[in-house]
């Protein structure tokens, strides 16, 4: 069965790569940049699935953009299956001491990895309601456990993931009646300007699970923290 997701993020790394999967297995996709003029990945996918992919110009962190946004879709689909947002920054350079940081990092990664989350997700609600078996997956991280946080790397971009999965419990509990399932999801550690060279996951491989894990989702799931695969996460919240 063909759904409708939209991708936040979707110009590069593990936006790009699930954008192609989803792509490939025969679904919808929204794709949103913050600058389609320079997302030419995209526009060499737009020559392949010219009828299943449509490039949305979306700024996460602007209202007016949001709203744009949600209104061109609007007037594509009228309907959405998935919202996946993946959009996200990760603005120090991770081994920073808390005396050394440059707290407008937190502003920053607050405000596109948490606020944009939750302007985005309030705007397209709407759409969702009217979608089959409506799912928002918000890309988390493992690094936003406070569980196993037992370092003072990455603080910026860490804090802001433990927000996001906060935002996604209240979120779950907020739109379960609604029939709309809501869940936080690590996509593993990933060959990414985020992730680093080191990585042991390609963009393609993680996506590859992402894809058939988002496509399958059901309420039974809503509200928890889970791998790419499906299963939740061993370290815990």
């Amino acid at each position: 069965m063909i759904q409708t997701i939209l991708v936040t993020g979707a110009n590069r790394g593990i936006g790009l790569a699930l954008t192609t999967e989803l792509l490939k297995t025969g679904h919808r996709v929204l794709a949103a940049a913050r600058n389609p003029a320079k997302a030419h990945e995209l526009a060499k996918l737009r020559d392949s699935y010219a009828a299943f992919l449509h490039i949305l110009k979306l700024d996460t962190t602007s209202d007016k953009s949001v709203a744009a946004a949600t209104a061109e879709a609007g007037s594509l689909c009228g309907s959405l299956d998935v919202l996946v947002n993946n959009a996200a920054v990760f603005p120090e350079e991770g081994d920073e001491s808390i005396f050394d940081m440059n707290l407008d990092h937190f502003r920053e990664a607050f405000e596109t990895n948490v606020i944009g989350v939750i302007r985005v997700t309030r705007a397209l609600v709407p759409m969702l309601e009217k979608g089959k078996n409506p799912r928002i997956v918000n890309i988390s991280s493992g690094a936003g456990s406070v569980a196993s946080k037992d370092d003072y790397g990455y603080y910026a971009y860490s804090a802001s993931k433990a927000a996001l999965n906060m935002v996604t419990r209240a979120l779950a509990a907020e739109f379960q009646p609604r029939g709309i399932s809501v869940v936080a999801m690590s996509p593993g550690w990933v060959k990414t300007d985020m992730g680093g060279p080191n990585a042991p996951l390609t963009p393609e491989e993680s996506a590859r699970d992402i894809a058939r894990t988002i496509t399958k989702l059901t309420i039974k799931k809503t509200s928890l923290f889970i791998e790419r695969t499906g299963g939740e996460v061993k370290y815990g919240w």
